[in-house]
Formats: structure tokens, sequence, C-alpha cells
């Protein structure tokens, strides 16, 4: 296997297993490889049983057929013998079913890994909740897990898992971190409940302003390596109509400055980075970035091999 694997090879395995599945074009994006040298090195892993693929259909009527690739369990094994740990999980090949959230979770930390490719002042580090953090993993639960705990202190308090954690540093002015948590919204759940249903945004949001008040999430400080004063709620929103549903319900639900939200259109177009988001709702004001004025900046994610 040594003379067929490329350290190329190891890297491309890495990241497979750092997103649980990515397609074709993503993993052409992350590495900045054609399609066709991606296309090759995934023939010769698949040869060697280190990875395996997945036609899938995508959106309402299930079209756009995407090409997943994903570790396969002789994968994993290989990484972990290189001292690489794998947020990969094993089952069944025919069981792997990865959805329309999951492949808008993968784009969003690709934009993210443009800011870091651009702008080498800032560093971005990202944890999904399967993570594997010394301070924050537990092997029978997800590292991201949160719990509301509250004043009642109730026998199973609501749970909710963010999306992903992650911090932007500016290494050059006294290392000042900024903390994200991102929740990315498929339109599917609803947005206020009569019965208060923990999935619907309303709950999520009262649940993540708990968080707030509590300082619970100075808990990332150790991770991370720096202190927090608060932190930034990112809705990723799958349609511009949505966005404008979570908009009216964030302004409705004060505090929510902290609450900042956007539309994939937009970070397609222009990338998580340019000044395309809504800050507390209020969608009548002009848009900001999340890095502030100084490091905003269009840094879209362009394809430009299709073949």
């Amino acid at each position: 296997m040594a003379s067929k694997i490329t350290q190329n090879d190891k890297e491309i395995l890495t990241a497979i297993g750092e997103h649980q599945a990515l397609t074709v074009k993503q993993l052409s994006v992350l590495s900045q490889r054609s399609f066709q040298v991606i296309r090759r090195r995934k023939r010769t892993m698949e040869r060697e049983g280190l990875i395996a693929t997945k036609m899938q259909g995508y959106g309402h009527g299930r079209g756009r057929p995407e090409e997943f690739v994903f570790l396969t369990e002789k994968g994993t094994t290989f990484l972990e013998g290189e001292g690489i740990q794998s947020c990969n999980f094993l089952g069944k090949l025919e069981d792997r079913f990865f959805s329309d959230h999951h492949l808008l979770v993968n784009w969003f930390r690709i934009h993210l890994l443009q800011i870091e490719r651009t702008i080498p002042q800032l560093s971005v580090k990202y944890l999904d909740p399967y993570s594997h953090s010394p301070e924050l993993f537990s092997r029978d639960r997800p590292s991201l897990l949160e719990r509301v705990l509250g004043k009642k202190r109730p026998e199973k308090p609501p749970e909710f898992i963010p999306d992903g954690v992650f911090s932007i540093t500016d290494k050059e002015t006294e290392k000042k971190t900024l903390l994200f948590f991102l929740e990315v919204d498929m339109g599917t759940e609803t947005l206020v409940s009569v019965d208060r249903n923990p999935k619907d945004i309303r709950q999520k949001i009262l649940r993540y302003q708990d968080l707030f008040r509590s300082g619970r999430y100075k808990k990332y400080e150790r991770v991370f390596e720096s202190k927090f004063n608060g932190f930034r709620l990112l809705f990723l929103a799958n349609s511009a109509a949505r966005l404008i549903s979570l908009c009216r319900l964030v302004q409705g639900m004060p505090p929510s400055d902290f609450v900042w939200l956007v539309d994939q259109g937009k970070m397609f177009s222009h990338g998580v980075s340019a000044e395309i988001w809504v800050r507390g709702g209020r969608d009548g004001d002009p848009p900001q970035s999340i890095l502030g004025h100084r490091f905003a900046c269009e840094l879209p994610v362009v394809c430009t091999d299709t073949n």
C-alpha cells in the first residue's frame, strides 16, 4: 500500500475523515487539485479499499445526483496507523445517507478555509459535533452537546448540538479571537410551535440566549486557547425566503444582537467574509461582515474544472 498511497492521498483521506463525507467537487476545492486528478486518485484509493463512493440525488425532487466519497473501516484504520484521528463513523456502506444539510455544512466549512488561505493574518479553527477534542471529547456523547440547565434544573434538561463551533483569530492584533456557533437551516424545522417543541427555531434561539447569558460558552476558552466575552450565532438559511422568516423571528426575540444571518445564495456568490450578514435580524440595516469592516472582502469559492 505504501508505494501506491502518496502523501497527497493521505491529505485527501484526512479531509474525508474530518468531514465524514465529501463530494468530488468539494474534494477538488479543498485539495486545490483538478477534478481529473481527484478522480484518478479516488480510483486508486477505492482499489485499495480505503474509500467507498455513493451516488445520491439532491433537492426536493431528489435530483442533481452527487457522488459522495467516504472512508471505509480500512481507511479509518489506515489513518489511525498514520497517527491521524478521523471523525468518520463506521457502519454498513449500503446504509450511508448524506443529507442536503450535510452538503451545505461542508460548503460553509470550505468557505471558511478560503478566509485562512487568502488572509494569512487570520487563523480559523473549526470543531464539528464529533471532533476529537481532549477538552470536550466524551466517548458516550457528541463533543459539542450542550445542555440547557436554567433555574429549575430539570432531571433531563433540554439538549442541543450546534452544527459547528469555530474561532477566528487575528494573529497580529494582540491575538484577538472571536467565537462562533453555526446553525445551518434547511427550512424543514418549524419556526414557532404552539406546544414549544424543543426542535423549533424559537426554542433553539432561546437555548443560545441561555448559553450566552450563563457564560457556559467559556468552556471553549480551553479548546481555542483564548478568552471570550461572548459569541456570535450564525444562521445559514437554505433560501432567501427562509432568511426573511428567520429575520422576523430573531427581531422579535431580544436580546438577539449576537445572532447573524445569511442565505446560501449570498454565501456562494460572495463568500462568508463579505458584507452579506444580517445582524440581529434587522434586514433593513446595511449588511455586515463577520470579520468586521477591516477584513471584509469577497471570497467566493470558484470551481472552474467541471469536466
